[in-house]
């Protein structure tokens, strides 16, 4: 019965501290920063069929990724700050890219990383896009207290590969995304507009997707 009875406390005690220690992951997320590329944010562009300032290839903005995203979070803690940001330019020259220029998204309680498709992947290239990768994350989160979120693209890409065998390294939580376009092409907007770079993007229902996946993982912080 002694047995019995203090298996049941220890139990007890157990439960009793996960709860306090999620409780307190809770209490240290305040504020969410999501980097990413077009399908974060793109401001207009008539040329390409695109007139709209919110993620491409949204019908609306509250139907890109990011803001069915903070929805979702704000359903748990409406105090939460979400902020976003396109970093297309350190896809495209990550060799150069002056990192001063996020100098005011440093010490967010949570990075959510969600680029690669515009990275050009070549032979031998490999190395100096991590080591500017680990940078640009480095650079985020000086004090290595913030939970980063490592996302590959939504289209398939060995950048992808390069980007959860980091993630895995780093022991950070990866999210795979491009099974949805790859598998389903009602994901991406094909059929709603003429350039084809527009009509990769996700429809709603990819953005919808993409939000998903990210919030099973993003979830568990709050």
């Amino acid at each position: 019965m002694n047995s019995i009875f203090l298996l049941l406390l220890a139990s007890i005690l157990s439960l009793s501290c996960t709860t306090e220690q999620e409780s307190q992951t809770r209490n240290q997320v305040k504020k969410i920063l999501i980097l990413g590329n077009s399908i974060v944010e793109h401001p207009a562009s008539p040329t390409i069929g695109w007139n709209h300032d919110w993620g491409m290839a949204a019908s609306a903005k509250d139907s890109d990724f990011v803001h069915r995203l903070e929805v979702l979070i704000h359903t748990v803690n409406p105090s939460i700050q979400v902020d976003w940001k396109s970093i297309s330019a350190f896809e495209r020259n990550y060799d150069n890219y002056d990192l001063s220029e996020l100098s005011g998204y440093r010490d967010f309680d949570m990075i959510i990383l969600k680029i690669s498709e515009n990275v050009k992947h070549a032979q031998g290239m490999e190395e100096s896009f991590l080591n500017h990768y680990n940078l640009l994350v480095n650079y985020l989160n000086p004090n290595g207290s913030s939970v980063v979120i490592i996302s590959e693209g939504f289209w398939p890409t060995p950048v992808n590969e390069i980007i959860k065998r980091y993630a895995q390294k780093k022991d950070f939580p990866f999210i795979r995304l491009s099974d949805l376009f790859s598998d389903d092409e009602s994901n991406s907007a094909k059929g709603m507009f003429e350039h084809e770079g527009v009509s990769n993007h996700p429809s709603d229902k990819g953005m919808r997707n993409i939000a998903t996946r990210i919030w099973e993982v993003v979830k568990a912080y709050l």
